[in-house]
């Protein structure tokens, strides 16, 4: 009975050797579960490959017109960054949406700047996507979703239909409601620093609410996210400094758009 008891316990040691070698968990209390950088950006690189097949992008003259006056502005202001953050448009009018996908990419449908009033309310919804990215929330979002291992194997493989269905995951707006909290804020304290106030951001969300009904079916709107009325109210009554002054751009907005896009 000693003899079967000792090599069961012996049977146990090598077993638990050969998983310390063999096995990586996913996730240990305490740690995070992490993508490289290189492949984050391989990944970002591939999801773009995707975008192209499926969308006519604008090119960098357009793009520097209606689009680079406003993140300028922003990036500026927000030091120290994360990502090297690039911004592309792309031309679908039945888009009102910006997303964000990995390694600072950021993409703008046409639509988005046809229905928002300004580009101070621009500037709020591309500073909300960027705190996505500076708080990680995309890299997040992918691995409770895929997994390391699904990623790594896109990678490996470049499986185009895994690659569109990452893009449409972080097209669509999946992310918690903790997530979209913390880029609220993160986006309103953006704006605050490059000097404009989050009431556009607010503006912007009410009219996107007041007038969402009007729409046709196929058109897709960004507005899905959690508590939008206290999201509104949130923008309203952020704080500002006392010492506060907007900053308007100094852009002819609706001309610029009327000939650009």
């Amino acid at each position: 009975m000693k003899i079967w008891r000792e090599l069961l316990i012996l049977v146990l040691i090598f077993g638990l050797i050969w998983l310390a070698f063999t096995w990586r968990p996913l996730s240990l209390p305490g740690t995070e579960l992490k993508l490289s950088k290189e492949r984050e950006k391989d990944l970002a690189e591939l999801i773009m490959d995707n975008l192209e097949d499926e969308y006519e992008f604008y090119d960098d003259s357009v793009v520097n017109k209606v689009l680079k006056p406003v993140t300028t502005r922003l990036l500026d202001s927000l030091k120290p960054q994360k990502y090297e953050y690039k911004f592309y448009l792309l031309d679908d009018s039945n888009e009102i949406n910006a997303f964000a996908t990995l390694d600072g990419n950021i993409y703008v449908f046409s639509g988005l700047l046809k229905f928002v009033d300004n580009p101070e309310q621009l500037a709020g919804i591309l500073a909300h996507e960027i705190g996505h990215h500076e708080n990680g929330d995309l890299v997040d979002r992918l691995m409770k979703e895929l997994g390391l291992s699904v990623l790594a194997a896109v990678l490996t493989g470049g499986d185009a239909v895994m690659i569109s269905e990452i893009s449409n995951l972080l097209l669509s707006t999946g992310f918690d409601r903790k997530q979209e909290r913390e880029a609220d804020e993160f986006a309103y304290d953006l704006m605050v620093k490059s000097q404009v106030n989050p009431a556009r951001l607010a503006h912007f969300f009410t009219k996107l609410k007041a007038e969402e009904k009007s729409y046709p079916d196929d058109l897709e709107i960004i507005m899905t996210h959690p508590n939008s009325k206290n999201r509104i109210e949130g923008a309203l009554s952020y704080p500002l400094p006392k010492d506060f002054q907007e900053k308007e751009f100094t852009l002819q907005w609706e001309m610029l758009i009327e000939t650009n896009l």
